[in-house]
């Protein structure tokens, strides 16, 4: 909980207990007068939630008891009543803000300040397959996060600047009203909009979210890794994203119809259209890389020289790590791709047959392990004429890759999350990302690759024939 929010249920659980304790009310107006005081401060400094909404209803009942009761006093019994019944009832009102905190991203893990800015791409040569009037030219958001220099302090930015169409649509895919995660609108990134870049150039890596994702579901991983000295570029998948936003106002959901049930359309036509969405996210990443190509004339201006395309990156999670997989199997622009449970199944057979040659790090949840799935992408692990890293976590579900640990503390307990606490996922995750990259890309980092620093993982270093 945020600290105003814990001082205003102090200040209640004060409330209660005085009368409880002394046996006399505090004189008229002071409770009113602290509770007030407190409130208006959260209010002002931390904003309201609809969490703590049984905390502010017990606050006003307080206060109101204390501006009209004219008995001061308290006899034994209701000393005692008090003291059970109204701190159980400010207890159990910290309940709910205390189950569904606002998230708090951890520090990322580098020295490095990071800026962020975000661009609309538009390829012209690439047909839009899905949504109402599919045509010529495919639109994509891309969100860059980069080495920045010192500003010192710098306003940082919420976890996405689209939270009020991210966070509803996030909601409902959980079976929850649109408000549900409004308090999210109080989770703040570490990156600051906008300052200058760092000199220098910097390997990049492209970030590909998984079906009905957005581009900052692993915000906290994208800056670990730009403050240890990468550029990241993440990319929303228009129609296979929660939900889009663009420069213009128009806001784009993810088009069902790119994903169907095969029980409603038949297992080929499913096939078909898995098929085609994990190649259409792998072409989004091809059209990201074509404008980071094109310098300082293409649409990501001069941020574009800061980047070095001769150390290009690839990772992913579910849809998009298959699609980040298929890129680096047809695009030689890869030099190295990483996937968290990557959807490897819909990849066709003519890309499969193609022999992986570049380093890989394959990070599997207990969800999709020893799956049909995992079958393919050992064998594409097996057949690389490159290094590939095997891993798997013992406790995780496929929700642990992404930012859903944050969300609540008994989120394993709600079925959103896998066992594992948050506090050993995150730095898991961190380790081999970071890592993987430090080693393929920048060409340091340490020998942690090779050997497991974590009981719940399972390392396999697949060494090319």
């Amino acid at each position: 909980m945020r600290r105003f929010e814990l001082f205003l249920i102090f200040g209640e659980a004060f409330a209660v207990a005085w009368p409880a304790v002394f046996g006399v009310r505090t004189r008229r107006g002071i409770v009113a007068g602290l509770l007030l005081v407190l409130f208006i401060v959260h209010w002002q400094a931390e904003g309201l939630r609809w969490q703590m909404i049984p905390v502010y209803g017990a606050a006003l009942g307080l206060v109101i008891g204390d501006i009209l009761s004219v008995e001061r006093r308290l006899d034994w019994a209701q000393r005692i009543s008090r003291g059970i019944f109204g701190l159980a009832g400010v207890a159990l009102g910290a309940i709910l803000p205390l189950v569904l905190p606002v998230p708090e991203l951890p520090a990322p893990t580098g020295p490095e300040p990071i800026g962020t800015i975000t661009f609309e791409l538009v390829d012209s040569e690439r047909e839009e397959i899905y949504g109402p009037s599919p045509g010529p030219g495919r639109r994509l958001m891309a969100q860059v996060w980069y080495p920045a220099l010192d500003q010192g302090e710098v306003d940082p930015l919420i976890w996405s600047e689209d939270w009020d169409i991210v966070a509803p649509g996030v909601s409902a895919l959980m079976g929850f009203p649109g408000w549900f995660l409004s308090h999210t609108q109080y989770s703040l990134s570490h990156a600051g909009e906008s300052i200058p870049v760092a000199p220098g150039t910097y390997p990049v890596v492209v970030y590909s979210h998984g079906w009905t994702g957005f581009r900052t579901n692993v915000v906290h991983q994208i800056e670990s890794l730009v403050s240890n000295g990468f550029i990241v570029v993440a990319i929303d998948h228009t129609y296979g994203a929660v939900t889009t936003r663009f420069p213009d106002g128009e806001v784009i959901d993810y088009d069902p119809a790119a994903l169907p049930d095969p029980a409603e359309v038949g297992e080929e036509p499913y096939l078909e259209a898995t098929e085609a969405l994990v190649d259409v996210f792998s072409q989004d990443i091809a059209s990201v890389a074509n404008a980071l190509e094109a310098g300082p004339n293409g649409p990501f201006g001069a941020l574009a020289e800061s980047v070095d395309l001769t150390r290009l990156g690839v990772y992913g999670n579910e849809t998009g790590g298959g699609a980040a997989v298929q890129f680096c199997l047809e695009d030689e622009r890869c030099d190295a791709v990483l996937g968290l449970d990557p959807w490897v199944e819909p990849i066709p057979d003519r890309v499969l047959a193609i022999s992986a040659a570049r380093p890989a790090l394959f990070m599997r949840s207990e969800d999709w392990t020893g799956t049909d799935n995992d079958a393919i992408l050992r064998g594409i692990a097996e057949r690389s004429t490159s290094t590939s890293y095997w891993i798997g976590v013992e406790g995780t579900a496929e929700t642990d890759f992404v930012g859903m640990p944050f969300l609540s503390p008994l989120g394993a307990r709600f079925g959103w999350k896998g066992p594992i606490p948050a506090g050993r996922i995150v730095p898991i995750i961190d380790r081999y990302l970071v890592g993987f990259f430090d080693v393929y890309l920048l060409g340091t980092g340490s020998a942690a690759l090779d050997t497991s620093a974590f009981e719940e993982v399972s390392l396999e270093v697949v060494l090319p024939d």
